[in-house]
């Protein structure tokens, strides 16, 4: 194809090069360019859902956490105990088997002197949390 002077305007709109001396070219391969595309895509796609997924699993550890926390807190509403908790010290929890109900004491079960009793066990240490819930904490 040869342009003529009324084409001048044209050759810089044109696709291709269209005079001798033009920058040479190749055909963009548009199925490879794609497949590159769609492969990117779903790499940062995947890296976006992995990013999600960490997100849910740290609220799925703080419901579960916050689900405890409540069964704790109504086990020590049904607990006995004789005297003033205080927010974030640690309480020892057992169970009196002959009597059928749960008890409170700061006493540490290696630190009483002859044991809480044979029929007194050992269920779990809580504190309460400065939103008066209690948590369940392990042994010192």
């Amino acid at each position: 194809m040869d342009l003529t002077k009324e084409d001048a305007d044209r050759r810089s709109s044109l696709p291709y090069p269209m005079e001798l001396g033009s920058p040479a070219f190749a055909p963009v391969e548009v199925e490879k360019q794609k497949d590159i595309i769609l492969n990117v895509g779903k790499l940062h796609a995947q890296q976006e859902y992995d990013r999600i997924m960490e997100q849910v699993d740290v609220l799925k550890r703080q419901a579960d956490n916050l689900v405890n926390r409540i069964a704790v807190s109504e086990l020590m509403h049904t607990v006995t105990y004789g005297f003033q908790p205080r927010h974030n010290k640690v309480y020892y929890v057992y169970h009196d088997t002959q009597k059928d109900l749960h008890w409170a004491s700061p006493t540490h079960p290696d630190e009483w002197s002859a044991g809480p009793g044979s029929h007194n066990k050992f269920v779990m240490s809580v504190k309460m949390l400065g939103d008066s819930t209690w948590q369940e904490v392990t042994n010192k």
